[in-house]
């Protein structure tokens, strides 16, 4: 799922965090309790997209987000969506490499 307005590039649920995660971070508090910091690699061979990012996470907010569609694992923010072209309405969205344009 996608929110622009959250200052985090990944919010994910605490197992997927304790699992990904390569380098520990913070623990910071938000409005649904505390985020656990993780360093994540994020990579999309189809956009040729390769990061390592600082991430969180909280079942709380995955929670939420699953209410949208089951089939979500987590939240974007804006730092994560900086990196990359983006765009759509309530009715679509794309993405796609800085590259392009």
């Amino acid at each position: 799922m996608v929110d622009t307005g959250n200052p985090c590039a990944v919010i994910i649920d605490t197992a997927s965090m304790r699992s990904l995660r390569w380098r520990e971070s913070i623990v910071t508090d938000s409005n649904f309790g505390p985020l656990e910091g993780g360093w994540l690699r994020i990579a999309i061979p189809e956009l040729a997209f390769d990061v390592k990012t600082l991430g969180y996470a909280n079942d709380a907010v995955v929670k939420v987000v699953k209410r949208s569609d089951p089939g979500f694992a987590g939240l974007v923010g804006l730092p994560f969506l900086r990196m990359l072209n983006y765009g759509g309405d309530g009715g679509w969205f794309w993405i796609r490499p800085l590259a392009e344009l």
